[in-house]
Order: C-alpha cells, then structure tokens, then sequence
C-alpha cells in the first residue's frame, strides 16, 4: 500500500504536457449528472425500503443458493481486512486526486483544473449511484449474515443485504482506472505507461480481495464491482478527449 502511494506521487510529480487533451461535452455531461442526480432520489427510496433482520429471522437463514464459486466467502468475519479495504479506497481516492492536481497544467489552473476536476467528480458519482441501484435493488444477503461468528448487530443491519455488487471495489477500480487513464493521456510517449496500469490493476484486486476476505463480499460481488468501476474510471475519460 505504502509502495503504491509513493509510486503514484512520483509519476504525478512528473512534468505533465502543456494542454490537457479534454473538454467538457455537454452532450455526455448533461445526461450522465442528470441521471446520476435522478438516482439520488431513487437510490433514497429503495434504500429506506431495506429492512433489517430480526434474531429469529436470522437463526432460520441457510446460504442454499449460493454458487459453488461463491461458497469461499462464508464463515468469515475479519474485521482487520474489512479495514485493510477501507485504506486501499481511499488510497485509489487519493490517488487520483493527487493525479488531478498534478497534471493541471499551471498556465490554465482554473479552467483546466476545472474540467479535470469535472471528469473527476462525475466519474465517482456515476460509480456510486449505479452501485447503490443495484445494491438496493438486488438486496442480496452479504456471506456474515449466515455466520454465527460475526457479531449479532451486524448481521441484523439493513446495510447486511447489500452485498452486490461491491462497492469498494467499485470506487477503488474506478479511481485507480482514472488516474492511471489521466496519465497516460498526459504523458502518451513515457516507457512508465505499463508499470502505471499496472499499479492501477494491482490496488483494486487488492482490496477486492480484503472484501472477501472479511466476509463482507462474495467473489461474484467484487469481480462485477471491478469491471463496472474499471469501466466507468476509463470511458469518462475517454468519452471527454478532444478530438
């Protein structure tokens, strides 16, 4: 973790290219935060529907149909990599923050901060609200809740049915996607571009994997969260390049 932070500080620090090659579109702009804030309301509405477990509710729950492929994530509760998970997010967050503000050309700090800034805030709003849909609609029981070994108040809490898709592995994809996409569109002949992606790929599975390893998510949960928050960290970007 520590590795991967110093890493990106020093390609961020590195002399970005004269001009951002980025532009805000209106016609991508205005439907994506147009629905993304309609989804605040529905994602509010399905979410205040979730009702939490009682104990006896609880003792009659039998994880039957969870895949064979899933099955790896029962009987966990390890709340030391529930946290591990947790700095790895933000890690991906603060990385591609750190890339935002490195790579703002300083002749145009306000307007090209601003669309990088832009790109930025959509791409996680995006995530976030396509994340929570699913969640609150899916309503799948997360692997704890059929373990007698983690704690009661856990595994009564609403928040207990929202297990896919994962959402950390979502934000984290998407961050990390993002800021290794930034960089390289900035710096589009430096021989660094395969260790960048590479940091970008490695920090998501990492987390992806403390998820399961928590108990908090089935590998089905952060495989999808991986590709939907990878998907969404790249064609934001994409869709933005000038051309």
């Amino acid at each position: 973790m520590r590795t991967y932070l110093v890493t990106l500080a020093v390609l961020a620090s590195l002399q970005a290219s004269a001009q951002i090659p980025y532009r805000i579109r209106p016609a991508v702009d205005v439907p994506v935060y147009g629905v993304s804030l309609g989804l605040v309301a529905v994602n509010g509405q399905l979410g205040d529907r979730l009702t939490s477990w009682t104990e006896a509710e609880l003792q009659l729950l039998e994880p039957r149909n969870v895949p064979a492929w899933d099955a790896v994530a029962l009987n966990r509760w390890n709340p030391s990599a529930g946290t591990r998970s947790d700095l790895g997010m933000f890690a991906a967050f603060g990385a591609a923050g750190l890339t935002v503000l490195a790579n703002t050309p300083r002749e145009q700090w306000v307007r090209d901060g601003a669309v990088l800034g832009s790109l930025w805030f959509q791409t996680n709003l995006s995530t976030l609200m396509l994340t929570d849909l699913v969640k609150n609609s899916v309503k799948r029981n997360r692997p704890f809740v059929y373990y007698d070994g983690a704690p009661l108040t856990d595994r009564m809490e609403s928040d207990a049915r929202k297990s896919f898709f994962s959402g950390h592995s979502s934000i984290t994809a998407c961050n990390a996607v993002f800021a290794a996409k930034i960089w390289t569109d900035m710096h589009p002949d430096s021989k660094l571009k395969p260790w960048v992606w590479t940091a970008a790929a490695a920090l998501p599975a990492y987390v992806a994997w403390q998820r399961v390893e928590a108990g908090k998510h089935y590998p089905s949960d952060v495989l999808v969260g991986l590709a939907v928050g990878a998907a969404m960290g790249y064609l934001i970007p994409q869709l933005h390049l000038a051309r």
